[in-house]
């Protein structure tokens, strides 16, 4: 039976509550605990532990790229950022400043606990990662911020408790120490119902996404450190150690999520139901759902972005929308669901014996305000709520049905060996290695069931560093959709100038041509595709107008009136420099 990391605990601790959830302590009653218990009594630290986990664990994204090409905005939307008219007040993240106080507070007591050292090493290396998690999370948005390293003592007197914020270069060595030191004691991997705890594998990876994000352009190193060199070593060392592990690539794709704990999962956020599940009536279409819809509709740039099998590129100039589903790479079929898509992804379509089928039978407005407007199919009668005529497969919990969208218990692999397997290699291609950047875009295209072709390339045609560069970005676009990447990656690369080339995010219109009747709920699309025409449409209400001054973020107004030591970034008006 799965195992998860989060039962319901509640105590009172230095005068404030923390509630968390967790299932692997549950030993003894801890509904009233002593705060000089937690440190004299390994299990109740752990306990204490768990409810950082609880609270700073990532699990599965929703709409968390709507910000970018990955998605289409729910009807006819376009945000603030993408408009161009965000403040620095759209933005809010320094809530992590919460749970680095319950971090804080157990590094500051744990040398001094009087239970086993193993369990204090352990315990240690696991707050220790997250403190780095919560600091990155702020850092790699804002630039520097105060770094608070010990809890500050509980005071009326708040402004006592202002402090400037911190150079983001010595923001990121503190981080970089913080994974250094949790990887010197964390065990290399965990058993039993302890899997699921960060390991040294998953610490390790987490240093090479850190470097690697600012080693790209956007910080451009910080001034030596986080250089392209000190990426490819950290990530070179993240994977090696997990191919000692029996880390790897798991075949095949559309499994990953499905198959639990399997090779390619190196950090994951366990659940389990009843004791931990979460909503994803937003992700499914609405006939076997409820109560939210519009959540990570594929747009068509994305659904352009995935390779043919032979590994050449979707041509939209020489290729029909009529048939975009035909002879996509593996991780296409894994990862979208088009009009009449063989594939019962949902317990409900199974149960209803049919095929989802995302078509109208006549359009009267292809650019109607909430999207397309005309009568939709009567087969599968959600009425498109997305506009692009798509919808996410990927980590969808298959077992669903209409009445239990609210106990969705998929795992969420946070980082696969996927992720440092294309970090590396990036890194790589930035210092010339140029054999073993391609090495690791074959083994991701292979994994992805494309023909290896006469060369054994793979459909990869890049050879200069600046073509395998653009390679990377192709290939991280289709790899990891729907993971929460795409806008960071952006951000990263700064590529805005892009977002706003294209000018608005696309889907198609799929209509019955005149004269042809309605399929039946089990028809073979690659029989049928004539039936319908296909119209390529925008989905925004406006043009993208997103600014660079949004690379980094500004400091809400909130924040800046309750410490008055902050200081505003100067791409909105202040004086601090966040790429220092």
């Amino acid at each position: 039976m799965k195992k998860t990391l989060y039962i319901t605990i509640i105590a009172v601790l230095t005068g404030f509550v923390w509630t968390g959830c967790n299932d692997v302590l549950d030993k003894e009653n801890l509904t009233a605990v002593n705060p000089s218990d937690v440190w004299s009594n390994a299990s109740i630290a752990r306990a204490y532990l768990d409810n950082i986990y609880a609270s700073s664990m990532p699990g599965n994204t929703a709409s968390s790229d709507n910000g970018s090409d990955e998605e289409v905005p729910y009807q006819r939307q376009t945000n603030g950022w993408l408009r161009g008219t965000a403040t620095f007040d759209s933005w809010d993240n320094f809530g992590q400043y919460n749970n680095i106080r319950t971090i804080n507070i157990l590094l500051d007591n744990i040398d001094g606990a009087t239970f086993d050292d193993q369990s204090k090493s352990y315990i240690k290396g696991q707050a220790l990662f997250f403190r780095a998690w919560c600091y990155n999370s702020m850092v790699r948005g804002y630039g520097g911020v105060p770094l608070i390293l010990s809890a500050q003592a509980p005071t009326d007197d708040l402004a006592s408790l202002a402090m400037p914020r911190n150079k983001t270069s010595e923001c990121v060595t503190q981080i970089l120490k913080d994974l250094d030191d949790a990887i010197a004691l964390l065990p290399d991997s965990w058993s039993g119902n302890d899997v699921g705890r960060i390991d040294k594998g998953a610490a390790m990876a987490f240093k090479g996404r850190v470097l690697l994000f600012f080693a790209s352009p956007l910080f451009n190193g910080l001034g030596g450190v986080a250089t392209w060199q000190k990426a490819y070593d950290a990530n070179k060392a993240a994977k090696e150690f997990l191919d000692t592990r029996g880390n790897g690539l798991y075949t095949p794709y559309s499994k990953i999520w499905d198959d639990e704990l399997n090779k390619e999962v190196v950090m994951v956020r366990r659940y389990n139901y009843p004791q931990a599940t979460y909503f994803q009536g937003g992700l499914m279409p609405l006939n076997w759902s409820k109560d939210n819809v519009g959540w990570d509709r594929p747009s068509l740039e994305l659904v352009n972005a995935f390779p043919m099998k032979d590994g050449s590129k979707w041509n939209p100039t020489t290729m029909a929308y009529d048939t975009l589903f035909k002879h996509r790479d593996d991780r296409f079929y894994a990862n979208i669901y088009y009009n009449g898509s063989p594939n019962q992804y949902l317990a409900g379509m199974r149960a209803d014996n049919t095929y989802l089928w995302t078509y109208f039978n006549s359009i009267s407005n292809y650019y109607g305000n909430t999207g397309l407007e005309g009568a939709h199919n009567q087969v599968t009668t959600d009425p498109l709520w997305s506009n692009s005529s798509f919808y996410r497969i990927k980590a969808i919990d298959k077992d669903l049905v209409q009445g239990t969208v609210y106990n969705a218990d998929v795992d969420w692999p946070e980082i696969r060996y996927a992720e440092v397997l294309m970090n590396y290699g990036e890194c790589a291609n930035e210092l010339n290695k140029t054999g073993e950047a391609l090495d690791v875009l074959y083994s991701i295209r292979e994994r992805a069931g494309i023909l290896p072709g006469v060369d054994n390339h793979f459909g990869i045609i890049a050879a200069t560093q600046s073509e395998i560069r653009q390679a990377y970005k192709d290939e991280r676009f289709v790899e990891f959709c729907f993971e929460g990447k795409r806008f960071d990656d952006l951000r990263r690369w700064k590529m805005f100038d892009y977002m706003r080339s294209l000018p608005q995010r696309h889907g198609i219109a799929i209509e019955l041509k005149t004269g042809e009747t309605d399929v039946q709920p089990l028809d073979n699309i690659n029989v049928v595709w004539t039936k319908f025409k296909t119209t390529v449409i925008p989905t925004d209400q406006a043009d993208i107008a997103i600014q660079d001054q949004y690379y980094i973020y500004g400091i809400p107004k909130s924040r800046l009136d309750r410490n008055a030591k902050l200081e505003q970034n100067n791409n909105w008006g202040g004086s601090f420099d966040p790429l220092q």
